[in-house]
């Protein structure tokens, strides 16, 4: 039978030990093959979870109708670095915000960056937006972004910070939607947006690949965890309690992690604080996508989770993706169920394909800027860099690449600088 081959090489010891060795055998076996079954359906759960959240959460904002006259002020802390295509877009919409109360602090490295001219012209078109420019960041920062953003945190007006990352095109819903979430609850500190991108940003297959990475596996996580209240949470849009954040530290103490978002949120769901999902998907404006930019924040990323949450990161991370769980759920259903293990594995590949494009449409809310083909081709894509980006990421696990300069990752996402020269591609 199918332990002939395994008990023929018993040696010496005896027929006797025969039946032994294949009962051992047959448990670890046995028990080898429940986990991915687990894991399958756990996955199952998580895409009705996540097709609940987009049916009743996603694109239903939270009306502020019955505070009218009474709106918070909110400031919006946004950090530039540069000029790219949709820049001037991303800058525009929060000029053009129909919010009674707000003031726009941006925040700019360099004196000499190019973008300050950019500000200068849309605070000329805009004279009646409350707009501050700070230059420089605050000394004593690891996290370049944190490092930036301090003086304008410091300085905010008002107890709601909305921060938008340079990336990211603002509206009057999202900010009503944002605020609406925030004030329901005062045990609310932050409300936040899943990542994901507008259409029209996506040109080329590279965007592609990045708009089903955020709407696809990404998407599915962060939505299901968010609708079971644990832990997920990106900085890249969100609105906080300035008071709330103080009390753990501030933003300036989060500048010792490159993880700043994980960290910050981490302290305030520990502090008996609620982490609350937008009705708005973020709507972020990618102006280069490249498949070697993707796949290199997509490793530092992998490695500042590795950091934080090394078992979650190395043992569960990978069995949500959707290759190796296939193949190893069907080994599994071969060995307890003898089901061809081939016809198994089309049959998972098949449904996970068709759950991951209504999710990701959910998400959209409206037409796709790509046909059904493309969605394959981009699919089929990420699901082989992620290899990449694993066998990368273990490669060399505390170094982080992160625009000009090299960081060394302790456990617990410690960072500390090691060069501010132009990092060499790996």
């Amino acid at each position: 039978g199918m332990f002939g081959t395994w008990s023929a090489g018993a040696g010496s010891s005896g027929a006797a030990d025969t039946p032994v060795n294949d009962l051992v055998l047959a448990y670890i076996l046995f028990s080898l093959a429940i986990p991915p079954l687990v894991m399958w359906i756990y996955q199952m759960v998580f895409f009705g979870i996540a097709w609940y959240t987009c049916r009743y959460h996603l694109h239903r904002p939270k009306s502020l109708a019955d505070m009218s006259g009474s709106l918070p002020g909110v400031s919006i802390v946004k950090p530039l670095m540069g000029i790219d295509t949709f820049l001037e877009g991303n800058l525009e919409s929060h000029f053009t915000l129909q919010y009674p109360k707000y003031e726009l602090l941006l925040c700019v490295q360099d004196e000499q960056d190019p973008v300050i001219g950019l500000v200068n012209n849309l605070r000329e078109r805009f004279p009646n937006v409350d707009c501050r420019l700070f230059i420089g960041g605050k000394d004593g920062i690891v996290n370049p972004m944190v490092h930036n953003m301090v003086p304008a945190y410091e300085n905010a007006k008002h107890d709601l910070v909305w921060v938008s990352t340079s990336r990211i095109r603002a509206s009057t819903p999202i900010l009503m939607d944002l605020v609406a979430r925030a004030v329901q609850d005062p045990t609310v500190a932050i409300v936040h947006q899943l990542p994901f991108m507008r259409n029209d940003s996506v040109h080329g297959m590279a965007a592609i690949v990045e708009k089903v990475a955020f709407g696809c596996n990404l998407g599915k996580q962060y939505l299901s965890l968010s609708q079971l209240g644990t832990h997920i949470f990106t900085g890249m849009s969100y609105l906080v309690r300035k008071p709330y954040l103080d009390k753990v530290g501030g933003l300036a103490y989060y500048g010792r992690y490159l993880a700043e978002d994980f960290c910050l949120s981490r302290d305030l769901l520990i502090s008996g604080y609620q982490l609350v999902l937008s009705a708005f998907p973020a709507e972020q404006m990618v102006a280069t996508a490249s498949l070697p930019s993707y796949k290199d924040r997509m490793v530092r990323w992998w490695r500042l989770r590795l950091s934080m949450m090394p078992v979650v990161t190395l043992v569960l991370e990978p069995l949500t993706e959707s290759l190796l769980l296939g193949a190893y759920t069907s080994w599994a259903v071969y060995y307890l169920f003898d089901v061809n293990p081939y016809c198994a594995m089309l049959v998972h590949l098949a449904v996970w394909i068709v759950l991951d494009y209504a999710q990701l449409k959910r998400i959209q809310n409206g037409p796709l800027p790509f046909s059904f083909p493309a969605f394959l081709a981009a699919w089929w894509l990420r699901e082989l860099l992620n290899w990449i980006v694993y066998a990368q990421g273990l490669a060399n696990p505390r170094r982080v690449f992160w625009g000009r300069s090299t960081y060394k990752l302790q456990h617990g996402g410690l960072t500390t600088a090691v060069t501010s020269k132009p990092s060499v591609p790996m």
